[in-house]
């Protein structure tokens, strides 16, 4: 079965480019801060902030606190859980057999959201597409080949965000960095 503690490594490759100098930052245009990926703004009531704003009166540079942060076992706990919590229990990632397409939907979904990750994986495997996962789902993409919903999935990411990019061409700017999401998966 697959293991969330694998795909982990793949999503600080993804999102942060394994640069533990950008793991907490501030985009502009957004209110609060950033962690891992994870929104302040969209998830204020994380327990991760708290302990950010107790180091932040220690040390104010971002890129040096982003190094200590990822040294500390229970914020990093606390962002694990959230991920699993939001995202990998939301698909039933536990449920499939295999840990490379657990990834794939798991990082997609990440990015684009558990629905349309699910009605993705749906769709390569051949199940009723309605983004909605149940053990139907499940046993059509643990029958699926490994090597052939890879490459769909990966064809089908890249689809959904030239389709982003087409109909809001300001978005262009993003394409080639998560078209090399999608194909790091």
């Amino acid at each position: 079965m697959a293991n969330i503690k694998k795909v982990m490594k793949i999503l600080a490759f993804v999102e942060l480019n394994n640069d533990n100098t950008q793991v907490l930052h501030k985009n502009k245009g957004e209110l609060g801060l950033t962690f891992w990926g994870i929104y302040q703004t969209a998830h204020p009531t994380l327990k991760i902030w708290n302990t950010i704003n107790q180091y932040l009166k220690i040390e104010p540079d971002f890129k040096k606190l982003g190094q200590a942060l990822v040294n500390n076992n229970e914020i990093m706990k606390d962002v694990e859980d959230f991920y699993k919590r939001t995202f990998w229990d939301r698909m039933w990632l536990d449920k499939v057999d295999s840990q490379h397409k657990a990834n794939e939907m798991f990082v997609f979904g990440v990015n684009a959201g558990v629905g349309r990750a699910v009605r993705l994986a749906q769709i390569v495997s051949g199940a009723v597409a309605d983004g909605l996962v149940g053990p139907k789902t499940i046993e059509a993409i643990n029958k699926c080949d490994d090597k052939m919903f890879d490459a769909r999935f990966d064809e089908e990411e890249i689809k959904y965000y030239e389709a982003i990019v087409r109909n809001n061409p300001s978005k262009g700017i993003f394409l080639n960095g998560w078209k090399n999401r999608a194909l790091a998966v």
